[in-house]
């Protein structure tokens, strides 16, 4: 079972509310008001267009990898951006747990591999990890590049915590979940991450997205997403 901080507060799970962080707030761009008609020089330079103070997305970041044996915290050197975390524990048994300054990531029983996200949130930077865990684990930091893309019509399924890429060309994706004594899935678009499903039990139904964005999916059964 997975928890997750909004805004630096506990989202509270196993509930059937809805739950949702504070939408992005767009950059805007305010034109310069023209000057009176009888104030205009006929020879001015007409000033330049204004400028977008969207931030651009960043370029290619290298994958940061760290390994270890039961409990450990860890320095990261990621930096202020959005990261995708896959944590791989295979012979943990009992409790295994991620969390950052911010959240926990990761919270389950016995073996556990799963992909979570970092840095979702303006503000709230990952600087170290804080594992418990009883046996042998790795945890790798990527960009976006190495997600599984959600492509329209070509569903994918698995297990435990995923999170995928979601291209312009999809616009709602599709989510099942079996055996589940819980179901959350995330969206993240812009800079927040919403909760658009958040319930106890199997889940079947469908998700708007607005891509490019980021679908998670949590639960502890099995998970079939289809993008169209």
């Amino acid at each position: 079972m997975i928890r997750r901080l909004c805004a630096a507060s506990a989202a509270v799970l196993l509930t059937a509310g809805l739950v949702a962080c504070s939408p992005s707030n767009l950059g805007r761009v305010v034109p310069q008001a023209a000057a009176p008609e009888g104030l205009r020089s006929p020879s001015a330079t007409p000033e330049p267009p204004p400028t977008s103070t969207t931030t651009p997305r960043p370029g290619p970041q290298p994958e940061e990898k760290h390994s270890g044996k039961g409990n450990a915290s860890v320095p990261m050197a990621w930096p202020t951006r959005l990261g995708f975390v896959t944590f791989d524990c295979p012979k943990c048994s009992g409790h295994v747990a991620v969390n950052t300054e911010n959240e926990l990531i990761v919270n389950d029983i016995g073996p556990y591999k799963g992909t979570q996200w970092i840095n979702d949130m303006p503000g709230y930077q990952a600087k170290t990890f804080t594992i418990k865990a009883n046996a042998a684990w790795t945890l790798t930091i990527t960009d976006e590049s190495g997600l599984p893309v959600l492509e329209p019509g070509k569903p994918l399924s698995g297990k435990s915590e995923a999170v995928f890429a979601v291209p312009d060309a999809v616009s709602s994706v599709a989510v099942t979940t079996k055996n589940s004594g819980r179901t959350a899935v995330w969206v993240h678009s812009g800079d927040y991450s919403d909760l658009p499903v958040n319930q106890l039990g199997d889940y079947k139904g469908d998700v708007p997205v607005s891509g490019p964005a980021y679908l998670s999916v949590e639960g502890d059964g099995s998970w079939t997403v289809t993008g169209s």
